[in-house]
């Protein structure tokens, strides 16, 4: 049963949790950039653990996609489809912003719900096997996984046919990224969903499923965020405006993002300033 699953889950997680002092570490200094002393130092290690129950669910949800499938209809309520369907009135695609909030991976349930066709941006496995086995998972839900590399001419063509396209912005970038704030302090930001959002003229909506009980999910769609194509901070200002909202939907969710993934990395020397 997929409570029972997802109980599993959350066991596994704690396992990780105790057995992986350097990724707990990883975690706990990551939960105190972001909240300093505002948290205890029990409140912090009760967060990071939750983070990692909610890792492995997360990774263990994909795995149990065709039994959610099989009655997604009581299992998801979609909130804000109005912004979409605003959005796609348009005619030029749709930028879905997401992060690793929630059970990011069940935003490929939105085929299903929207009745309109969508594409994730992803990165490839290392494994060769367990990547093409992952793939033919996501496809089941109707998505379509483009990789990450030389992924752009797919991109255009699927926001020239006003389809749905999602993109991660809550990793670290690398050089490639903007120096922005999160939680006030710097870090590389991806300022890709902006400058796509330029190009096409595609609007840039942020979205998030979160868990509200075992096999229960909320998806929120948020308005578009706009972008000022005359300002000549169009791009730091329109990123600087998802990080914010990311922030903000973090901080009511605390424990359902991936707190073990190293965000906050020293700047490299090539980096673009904000």
């Amino acid at each position: 049963p997929i409570s029972f699953s997802l109980w599993c889950g959350r066991r596994a997680g704690d396992f990780i949790f105790f057995c992986l002092p350097r990724r707990r570490k990883i975690a706990l200094d990551n939960i105190h950039k972001a909240y300093g002393n505002t948290l205890s130092e029990t409140d912090k290690r009760d967060l990071a653990r939750a983070a990692f129950q909610s890792m492995v669910v997360s990774v263990l949800e994909l795995f149990v996609v065709k039994k959610i499938k099989n009655n997604f209809d009581g299992r998801f309520t979609l909130l804000g489809n109005e912004y979409l369907e605003q959005a796609f009135s348009q005619g030029k695609g749709v930028m879905l912003v997401i992060s690793h909030l929630g059970s990011w991976e069940y935003l490929s349930f939105l085929p299903f719900i929207t009745g309109r066709s969508w594409t994730v941006v992803v990165k490839s496995i290392k494994n060769p096997y367990l990547n093409e086995y992952v793939k033919h998972l996501r496809l089941a839900t109707t998505v379509k996984p483009i990789e990450k590399v030389n992924s752009m001419r797919p991109i255009f063509k699927e926001l020239k046919r006003n389809h749905g396209v999602a993109i991660l912005i809550d990793q670290w970038a690398g050089e490639d990224g903007l120096w922005l704030d999160f939680f006030d302090v710097k870090t590389s930001t991806t300022s890709i969903p902006a400058r796509l959002a330029k190009k096409t003229g595609c609007p840039l909506i942020p979205a998030y499923c979160l868990r509200q009980a075992a096999g229960k999910y909320e998806i929120h769609i948020h308005p578009a965020v706009p972008l000022d194509q005359d300002d000549e901070n169009w791009e730091r200002k329109t990123t600087e405006k998802l990080n914010g909202l990311l922030e903000e939907q973090i901080r009511k969710n605390p424990g359902q993002w991936l707190w073990a993934h190293r965000r906050w990395k020293k700047q490299p020397s090539q980096m673009r300033s904000a």
